[in-house]
């Protein structure tokens, strides 16, 4: 169907994703991240919350919303 009437969502994908494997992605933004570098979000803080997560066995919601959101803004550059 050319326009259906709920438009595919990978929202579930990126979320299991993230949830999985997010704590890879937060290592490399810690050197370099757009969220931190613009002063939205403490890189001290995102650092200890990543230590916090290293014993989870998924990562946090919020932790999950902060890389899901770096992640979406990278991929806009």
């Amino acid at each position: 169907m050319a326009a259906p009437a709920e438009p595919e969502n990978f929202l579930a994908v990126l979320e299991k994703g993230l949830r999985s494997y997010g704590l890879l992605v937060l290592g490399d933004m810690l050197k370099e991240s757009i969220l931190v570098d613009f002063g939205y979000v403490d890189g001290k803080v995102l650092a200890k919350a990543g230590r916090n997560a290293d014993s989870a066995p998924v990562v946090p919601d919020l932790l999950c919303d902060v890389l899901a959101l770096e992640v979406g803004l990278r991929s806009l550059v």
